[in-house]
């Protein structure tokens, strides 16, 4: 999927999964052997169709999600410091070399490129699909999590003048906004922002 795209497609044995902007799924025509591998770049949420003799598997940079039939998003953009797979239905296992954790609905973990797995936490699900139905979500987030989101959905390029604040921010804004708008509403936090055709620059 381009920047600024989402798109939503069937895999061949029934599984839905909606892609996230500047996302990648690789998979094969058909399914064969004693599992279903497919290979996630960015951010995908799936709804798996149930075989429990045939196990599915998202390969996601370093890290391995094996489910049967759930529902769970993950996200693994490179840029980002970690991969999250947050589970919202059923039970998943996530493999991180020797490590494993096993999900439950409404947990999240996290893992890291360099590193091993983090902890199992109990999260707030809504945000972590929030991209799926059309939201940016952010509840705690720092000022270059909230830029990397706009820079994969408004295909910016996105620059600092000065300190970047240490604030952390929380709410939500539609991602069929205009970027003025959305700029606007972040205007609001009292951050300030110089537009140079697709190079955006945060200034103090």
């Amino acid at each position: 999927t381009p920047k600024g795209g989402q798109f939503k497609l069937t895999l061949p044995d029934g599984t839905r999964v909606w892609l996230n902007a500047s996302s990648s799924l690789t998979y094969p025509v058909t399914f064969q052997g004693d599992e279903r591998k497919v290979k996630l770049e960015g951010e995908a949420y799936f709804e798996v169709a149930h075989n429990k003799e045939m196990p599915f598997k998202v390969e996601a940079l370093s890290t391995e999600i094996q489910v049967t039939g759930t529902h769970f998003n993950v996200n693994a953009f490179e840029e980002e410091p970690a991969v999250k797979t947050t589970l919202l239905e059923g039970s998943v296992k996530v493999i991180k070399g020797i490590s494993y954790a096993m999900l439950a609905p409404g947990q999240e973990v996290s893992s890291s490129v360099n590193g091993g797995l983090g902890t199992v936490n109990t999260v707030d699900t809504e945000g972590a699909v929030a991209w799926k139905n059309g939201l940016f979500y952010f509840n705690g987030a720092d000022l270059p999590y909230i830029m990397r989101q706009l820079e994969r959905w408004y295909d910016l390029e996105v620059s600092y003048e000065g300190e970047i604040p240490k604030r952390l921010y929380a709410g939500e804004v539609f991602r069929s906004l205009k970027l003025s708008e959305v700029l606007k509403v972040l205007e609001l936090s009292k951050i300030h922002f110089r537009l140079e055709g697709n190079k955006l620059i945060v200034m103090p």
